[in-house]
């Protein structure tokens, strides 16, 4: 199976979402209650849903348009459905510069979202949370949204199925996408100016499990490189960058990514270097994710592949303050993923795989909105073979 998911840490402090802003608009805005006929949408890099699985069992599951399959993170799987039956192993690849070894549960799977309903006949059962950090329980993608045209806006926090004689405003504005060589998924065209003035009018998989703005696979970038274009890039390295393991990234900051004939300009993106997996498909020119989405109200047909876009109160807000790591949340802890070659956290001391405790004495266990807004630096507490000791990280 060739299933993607561009599924990166959860907690990543990069320029390259609207999670923190988002945070911060939380504490600073009233929530306003969600249209009746919606349900709720939490994001936070990623699009976080209540899913019942079997009629019966709550889980926190993230949409993913990059997949094609019901996903269950197995530390859940084990503890809620505990021994399943008609169980296979398959090997998965994703944004991963591998594969890696699953298992397959064809017991048949019902699940909904709302009042929508959807059956699958297996689910893929492996170790999500190792990329997600333990706030997701699983994954589903666009087979559940199959025939139908949905609504998800970022801003206001809730996705809706629209009727079907409901008519989408003029305010928006249509993109006619295609898919990805007649299987499901989407491919959308949009425009990168890089900093020396050149564009790439390029074709990209819309990609929801990926939670930044915009990433070229290698094949793209190594023809980019050759051509002179991609310079000042500065690379990290993800000790797990998704399904299929590690990935390496290079973050650049391009002139303008111009979407629907909406431009934003100044918005970090990423390259990929590897050698296998999604961001290394010549078929497309790179994933496009959550945060560029976030900035719009999207409808997506999913009967005649359009997307509509509205830009939303989030359109013009620039990137928050970049950290140079990442790291995923492991309940009363965070594990470092990722460091910037270079960057301030890399010489401040940290080091890839590094157990964090706190961040600016808030524990990894505790409410983390009180991290929100992100200061110009970080305290980190972490504990070392010898004993906690006390990191501070300025943005770059």
């Amino acid at each position: 199976m060739n299933i993607k998911s561009c599924l990166i840490v959860a907690m990543v402090l990069l320029a390259t979402a609207c999670a923190n802003s988002t945070a911060k608009n939380q504490q600073t805005e009233e929530k306003q209650p969600i249209p009746e006929g919606a349900v709720e949408m939490k994001y936070n890099r990623h699009a976080y849903f209540k899913v019942m699985l079997r009629d019966s069992i709550p889980a926190r599951m993230i949409f993913d348009t990059g997949s094609n399959n019901l996903l269950i993170d197995s530390t859940f799987y084990a503890s809620t459905f505990g021994e399943g039956k008609n169980l296979h192993r398959a090997m998965l690849g994703g944004a991963g510069n591998g594969h890696e070894l699953t298992t397959l549960d064809a017991s048949g799977w019902s699940y909904s979202v709302g009042e929508e309903s959807h059956t699958e006949q297996m689910a893929i059962i492996m170790n999500l949370r190792k990329i997600l950090g333990d706030g997701a329980d699983g994954l589903f993608g666009i087979p559940f949204m199959q025939g139908k045209r949905v609504e998800f806006n970022y801003a206001g926090g809730f996705m809706r199925f629209l009727a079907a004689d409901e008519k989408i405003g003029e305010d928006f504005t249509a993109i006619q996408c295609k898919r990805l060589d007649n299987i499901e998924r989407i491919i959308i065209p949009l425009s990168v100016t890089f900093s020396d003035g050149y564009t790439l009018d390029g074709n990209f998989l819309m990609d929801t499990g990926m939670p930044d703005e915009l990433s070229l696979n290698s094949a793209t970038a190594n023809r980019l490189k050759a051509e002179g274009h991609l310079a000042n890039a500065r690379r990290m390295k993800f000790e797990v960058g998704g399904i299929g393991g590690s990935r390496v990234d290079n973050y650049l900051t391009t002139k303008q990514i111009t979407i629907g004939g909406k431009s934003i300009n100044n918005i970090s993106i990423t390259y990929s270097e590897n050698e296998k997996g999604s961001l290394a498909d010549s078929r497309y020119d790179g994933l496009v994710g959550n945060a560029l989405f976030a900035r719009f109200d999207v409808i997506i047909d999913f009967v005649n592949w359009v997307i509509y876009l509205r830009p939303n109160k989030n359109f013009d807000k620039p990137q928050p303050n970049f950290y140079s790591m990442a790291f995923t949340p492991n309940g009363d802890h965070w594990k470092v993923n990722a460091l910037l070659e270079g960057g301030n956290a890399e010489r401040a001391g940290l080091r890839q795989g590094d157990r964090i405790e706190a961040i600016n004495g808030v524990r990894a266990s505790n409410d983390k909105s009180s991290l929100y807004p992100l200061p110009d630096k970080l305290t980190l507490l972490v504990q070392r073979e010898s004993g906690l000791i006390e990191i501070v990280v300025n943005k770059e």
